[in-house]
């Protein structure tokens, strides 16, 4: 009974605070199964990182305690940039909202497999000692992952917005997120003797802060949704009238079609208007707002791709960088073809 005690109080909290925040999440950001590979791939860092402890304490002259609090965070910290990072470089994250539960299941399924570590090895410790580490560190975890990611996003967020033909990747985003967690999760650590103080710290600073966040990324995607929806909405009539949009995008694509032939022309009308329907529909999804059955945006998809294939890898190379989509407009493309591929 005072094992199944231990295992509740290490692993409960933390999972429980995840499934809080994609309830929260007004937009439904992220699916059930994006968030067990983010839970995941913070497992799998937190197995990297326990050997790589086991060496360096072992070669550190500073011992346990040392390197418990001022290397172990930045060794860990570090490990969780890594996946953030990734995310970000394959455009697996489009709002400041899904960076938050990205970065928090990162850090939640970090906590769960170093606590089962624990467990496993220290099976003899007082449940009050994985009470600590369920409703402090296993928190702790979470917001510096969460944090990480959101601060990424902040300075991603031009580079996300411009054309995906102009987005530079940069890894640098990442720094100042980084040591913002690094520093408060070697606070945290701080306390090895009174660690009810930083449990108590963290189970009053995690809620404030991410709600805080969550707020403010809430409202942000919001905003850029409805501002998108409405530019898009606008390309997307004039497209429906036989048009170009009257912006940048659409006068180089009008000088393109004036060097295409009638056919290829037609082509390129084709994807741009089946492209611009599925974008204005996923922006609209996001909203809340009704969007066409199942059968009819796999058939809109089905017509993209057919006249993707008709342009041409050449003539598609010559559009692409044309195309008016951003990164976030091709990851909501990406979110809406993954709900229709989910079973009914």
């Amino acid at each position: 009974m005072i094992e199944l005690l231990d295992w509740t109080v290490a692993l409960v909290p933390v999972l429980a605070m995840v499934a809080l925040f994609v309830w929260l999440d007004v937009f439904k950001l992220m699916s059930l199964s994006e968030i067990v590979v983010l839970l995941l791939a913070g497992g799998v860092i937190a197995l990297i990182a326990y050997p790589i402890s086991g060496q360096l304490i072992d070669v550190l002259p500073i011992g346990f305690s040392g390197y418990s609090r001022f290397v172990a965070p930045w060794i860990e910290e570090s490990l969780k940039a890594l996946v953030v990072l990734t995310l970000f470089y394959l455009n697996r994250i489009g709002y400041k909202l899904d960076a938050v539960i990205s970065g928090f299941s990162i850090g939640a399924g970090f906590s769960v497999v170093e606590n089962i570590l624990y467990l496993m090895r220290f099976d003899d410790l007082a449940p009050t000692v994985w009470m600590v580490r369920g409703l402090g560190t296993a928190l702790m975890h979470g917001v510096t992952g969460a944090t990480m990611a959101a601060i990424a996003h902040e300075l991603a967020e031009c580079q996300n917005r411009r054309a995906a033909a102009h987005y530079t990747f940069n890894p640098l985003w990442i720094i100042p997120g980084l040591l913002v967690a690094g520093l408060v999760h070697t606070l945290f650590n701080q306390f090895p003797d009174q660690p009810l103080i930083a449990m108590m710290g963290a189970l009053v600073a995690t809620p404030l802060l991410l709600m805080a966040i969550f707020h403010v990324g809430s409202n942000e995607a919001r905003g850029w949704l409805i501002e998108e929806s409405a530019n898009h909405r606008a390309a997307l009539d004039a497209l429906e009238r036989g048009e170009l949009p009257d912006d940048a995008s659409g006068r180089q694509i009008a000088q393109l079609l004036r060097r295409s032939t009638p056919i290829e022309a037609d082509h390129i009308r084709d994807y741009l208007l089946a492209s611009m329907r599925l974008v204005v529909t996923a922006e609209e999804k996001l909203l809340g707002h009704p969007v066409p059955p199942d059968n009819v945006l796999l058939d809109t998809f089905e017509r993209m791709e057919s006249a993707q294939r008709a342009i041409g890898k050449a003539g598609f190379a010559a559009l692409e960088p044309l195309l008016p989509y951003s990164r976030n407009d091709l990851w909501e493309l990406r979110e809406l073809r993954e709900d229709l591929r989910k079973p009914a």
